[in-house]
Order: structure tokens, then C-alpha cells, then sequence
């Protein structure tokens, strides 16, 4: 029988229970490194963004959950959040409808999931399991998606960048290729294509780079 092996990367800001409940696994080969976003890369294209309920729901609130969204979408295969805690505890009540939307919509628009967790234990085995599950190949009966589905999806993703619309979404995507391009083109050169704004463009800009762990 073969040696199981499951490499995760993970973002050096990550420890605690977690870190000591995945080190503890069979075959775990943990590296620590410096993520531009996501908390764990998983084998397969797969990331692990871990949120505790309460940011989950002040993301919802601020809008900050869709522009984490979009760049997670953007780098990787298989996007799923691992939130830990109860979004529906009577102190987030108001918040209720708000979440409820939220959670469809990543799981039906953005084929985004959504894993509960009661606690960082259950987050690391959830991780686990998810790596091992990544590794184990797809049914060979399963074809990729049709280009228009990619396509549909691609113009959702760049449509939720503050001012952008259906129609200028797909200029930008005709102008530049790939959301990747798109999110990682600067305000001067978004603000060339039409119907787009030096203001906007810049609005756009610091919307993705809000967070970058990069320089």
C-alpha cells in the first residue's frame, strides 16, 4: 500500500490548534510561506480561506467578502471558505437576510463553498480531508465546463468591481483576456478602454491590491 502524502501550503500567519491538529495527521507535509491570498493551497488547485463567523459576517457587511471572492476565484481551481463559529447567532440577527444572500450566492454564481466548523480542531481535519479528496482523481466521465459557462462566470467575477457593468465587464475581459489579467492591470490602462474612468479605474485598483502582502 502506498505511503499517503498530503503537501499543503500554507500562509505563515496561520497557527495555533489548527497548525498542531494538522501536524498530527498521517502524511501531512506542511510549508509555510508567504500566500497572496487564501489561508491553505491544497493539491489540485484548491484553496482554503479560514474565517472565523464573526469576520465572516463583518466581510458581508463591508463588501470586503466579494473582492476576497474575486481574487481567490481568479488564481485558483476550487475556492472554499472554512467558517468557524455560528453566522446565525442571536448577535448577528439584523444580519440574517444579509447572509443568507451571501452564502447562495457564492455557492450557486461563484461555485464557491462554504464548510461550517464548530472549532480550529474540526478546521484542520476539515482541511485534511479536503486535500485528501483533491488528490483522488476526478470521474474520468466528467468534462470541463463549456467555454460559455467559463465565460459567464469570468464576465459575474469582473462585473462585482465597484462601477463595473455587464457590458464593461466584457469589454475588459475582450481587452485584456483572463479576470487574472484584468485584476492584475493597472488604473492607467483600465482607464483606457471605453466607458471607463481614470476615478473609476483607480477605485478599481485599490479595491484589489486592499491587502496585498506583496511589497
Amino acid at each position: 500500500m502506498s505511503q499517503l502524502h498530503l503537501p499543503i501550503r500554507v500562509d505563515r500567519r496561520e497557527q495555533g490548534k489548527i497548525i498542531q491538529r494538522l501536524e498530527r495527521l498521517e502524511g501531512v507535509e506542511l510549508e509555510f510561506v508567504d500566500l497572496d491570498v487564501g489561508d491553505y493551497e491544497l493539491p489540485g488547485g484548491v484553496v482554503v480561506e479560514r474565517k472565523s463567523a464573526t469576520d465572516m459576517v463583518l466581510s458581508v457587511v463591508d463588501q470586503t467578502l466579494w473582492e476576497n471572492a474575486a481574487k481567490l476565484k481568479a488564481t485558483h481551481d476550487k475556492v472554499i471558505y472554512v467558517v468557524e463559529g455560528d453566522l446565525y447567532e442571536p448577535r448577528f440577527h439584523q444580519q440574517a437576510l444579509d447572509i443568507h444572500r451571501a452564502l447562495t450566492h457564492l455557492t450557486i454564481a461563484l461555485g464557491i463553498s462554504v464548510l461550517p466548523s464548530n472549532d480550529e480542531d474540526t478546521s484542520g481535519m476539515l482541511i485534511y480531508l479536503l486535500g485528501m479528496n483533491a488528490q483522488v482523481d476526478p470521474d474520468p466521465i466528467a468534462r470541463p465546463a463549456k467555454p460559455e459557462k467559463r465565460r459567464a462566470a469570468a464576465e459575474f467575477i469582473i462585473s462585482g468591481l465597484p462601477g463595473v457593468e455587464p457590458d464593461l465587464a466584457r469589454d475588459l475581459l475582450r481587452q485584456f483576456g483572463s479576470v487574472r489579467d484584468v485584476l492584475n492591470t493597472d488604473a492607467e490602462q483600465l482607464a483606457e478602454v471605453d466607458g471607463m474612468d481614470l476615478e473609476r479605474a483607480q477605485r478599481i485598483e485599490s479595491v484589489v491590491t486592499h491587502g496585498s502582502r506583496k511589497g
